[in-house]
């Protein structure tokens, strides 16, 4: 926990990894929630590497690593390898902070229905469900792009494992990945999430992959709107980087506005959208407030599609018990 940030955040969760870099029960206890990585959309079941040049002295000082070295993140957490361990973890979280403030559980969305009735069992208070649309700068590609589900299909087969466990509005569910606008967090409301996170969204807002200082871009081997270098410290406008120089390119005041007019947009984009739906609190929108553009949307969500009042499933359910009946006819 760096102390700047505990200073100017009114709300902060502290998030416990597997790797432990400079795991803290002091800064455990000066939390607003505790929350459990256990996997990340767009790399789930992998760890991560962070590069020696981001390891200053002063990230070194907090993570007690060695400045300048290379280090792996594990993928699993050393003190405990299961379920009936995590629940142990959970209760001893508690017990460290006095049972005051809860618990959140990350999952990569892959095995989603499973994963979200394990860390029920463990006693999670919030389970936050990472989607593929995710970003981490050390991702590699291939990871991106071909493991994890969707964002909002992750959410609907998370939504059901509650309902089906009876804990459809007991255990908070917060989706990240995706998400850009006020549209795209009110279909995540609507689905049955409690709330969302955003992360490239607030980088761009700060200015991230903008076309300035152009050939430091050209130096890293990229361009303008396709950077993806986070992890090398070299952020053209200095956003993640470590760089001194670098640093005094992002200035504060502009970027702290643009990030503030970006969550009071999409405040306003989704209340604007609550009011469409006849909605008084944006907590009201719900699945019948919404329509799939496409059978393959409608099957993933479970909403009508549009010019149809019928549940896809439904149908294709319905559709599968007549199948004989179906090649009677046909011969």
């Amino acid at each position: 926990m760096l102390e700047a940030e505990r200073e100017a955040s009114r709300l902060l969760v502290y998030q416990v990894l597997p790797s432990h870099y400079g795991f803290n029960v002091h800064h455990l206890r000066r939390a607003d929630a505790i929350e459990i990585c256990i996997g990340q959309g767009a790399k789930p079941g992998t760890g991560g590497l962070l590069l020696g040049e981001k390891v200053s002295g002063e990230i070194a000082a907090i993570r007690e690593l060695p400045a300048g070295v290379d280090q792996r993140s594990p993928v699993r957490h050393p003190d405990w390898v299961g379920p009936d361990d995590l629940m142990i973890k959970i209760e001893e979280l508690r017990e460290a902070t006095d049972g005051k403030i809860p618990i959140y559980i990350k999952i990569g969305a892959s095995r989603v229905a499973d994963d979200v009735k394990l860390a029920c069992k463990a006693g999670a208070d919030v389970i936050v469900l990472d989607g593929m649309e995710a970003s981490t700068a050390a991702s590699p590609d291939m990871l991106m792009e071909h493991t994890a589900v969707p964002t909002m299909p992750a959410l609907v087969e998370a939504v059901e494992a509650l309902r089906e466990l009876g804990l459809l509005g007991e255990v908070g569910l917060i989706v990240s990945g995706g998400i850009r606008s006020g549209m795209d967090v009110a279909k995540a409301l609507a689905l049955g999430a409690d709330a969302v996170s955003i992360g490239t969204a607030a980088l761009i807002a700060l200015n991230c992959n903008k076309p300035i200082f152009v050939e430091d871009y050209h130096q890293l081997g990229t361009e303008p709107y396709a950077c993806r270098l986070c992890h090398t410290g070299r952020c053209p406008v200095g956003i993640t980087t470590q760089d001194p120089q670098l640093m005094k390119r992002l200035e504060i005041e502009p970027a702290t506005e643009r990030v503030t007019n970006l969550l009071n947009t999409m405040t306003m984009e989704l209340q604007m959208i609550a009011r469409a739906c006849g909605k008084s609190d944006v907590h009201d929108l719900e699945p019948e407030d919404l329509r799939a553009l496409t059978i393959e949307a409608a099957i993933m969500s479970g909403c009508p599609l549009v010019g149809t009042t019928t549940n896809m499933r439904t149908l294709l359910h319905n559709l599968g018990q007549l199948g004989d009946l179906g090649t009677l006819a046909g011969k």
